[in-house]
């Protein structure tokens, strides 16, 4: 079992200095080449589309901040704002207020921030590790045991939604309607009749391409064709 914790103390001081630099690069002033990956940049972007009046990339790029800074608080309130002077906002479902709490906790926890949290979790659990390992052997060890198994469970659920939560961002499955009024198809393409009239700024979750056409979810769920050249994905 002493092995165990060094390593677990190993792993810690070699990836705390890695954490940090991650941060500080996320928290740089924008160059030339680092906007991509700066969310005030995209987010400056979509402030500039919302005052021009073109709401299709203006939740394109408030999405983008979104995705690289799920905590941008300014992005998502513009977002929120946006979805609700939408002519489609009867198409976005309302949640009841306990999962609405967790996205928004899920939120705060942008992938940096999971990514310390995970990290000082793992140096908790080594020490709990340490401190059961060294514990008097003549004293009731259920303490330590119980303090090491509760962080034990924390780090790996941590360390599990910073892995899912990074899968998203980098396979991030949103889209955005940038053409004007426009309509969903059917996915049969024998048939011809709309199934819904949608406008500019509407969120979709993007399926698969066929031909010219994207297979797309509207946020009630229903599913349709679009024109590909309609919509822009968040992540490219």
């Amino acid at each position: 079992m002493k092995w165990i914790s060094c390593v677990l103390f190993i792993i810690v001081a070699v990836c705390l200095p890695l954490s940090a630099t991650v941060d500080s690069l996320s928290t740089s002033e924008p160059t030339s080449q680092a906007d991509i990956n700066n969310a005030d940049y995209y987010y400056n972007k979509g402030l500039d589309y919302f005052a021009a009046g073109n709401q299709g990339y203006a939740n394109l790029y408030f999405l983008k901040a979104l995705n690289l800074n799920s905590s941008h608080k300014y992005a998502r309130v513009n977002l929120d704002l946006a979805v609700r002077m939408s002519p489609d906002s009867k198409l976005y479902p309302e949640h009841l207020f306990l999962v609405r709490l967790m996205f928004q906790v899920l939120d705060i926890l942008s992938v940096n921030r999971l990514a310390v949290l995970s990290l000082l979790l793992l140096l908790l659990t080594a020490l709990s590790l340490a401190w059961l390992l060294f514990y008097d052997p003549d004293k009731e060890r259920a303490l330590p045991l119980l303090f090491f198994v509760l962080l034990l469970l924390l780090c790996i659920g941590s360390f599990t939604s910073l892995g899912i939560k990074s899968h998203k961002q980098r396979h991030n499955p949103l889209a955005v309607l940038i053409a004007g009024n426009t309509q969903l198809l059917p996915l049969s393409e024998t048939e011809s009749k709309p199934l819904a009239d949608i406008h500019a700024g509407l969120i979709l979750n993007f399926i698969e391409t066929k031909g010219e056409y994207s297979v797309v979810r509207l946020p009630n769920g229903q599913m349709g064709r679009i024109l590909s050249s309609e919509i822009v994905k968040v992540k490219l």
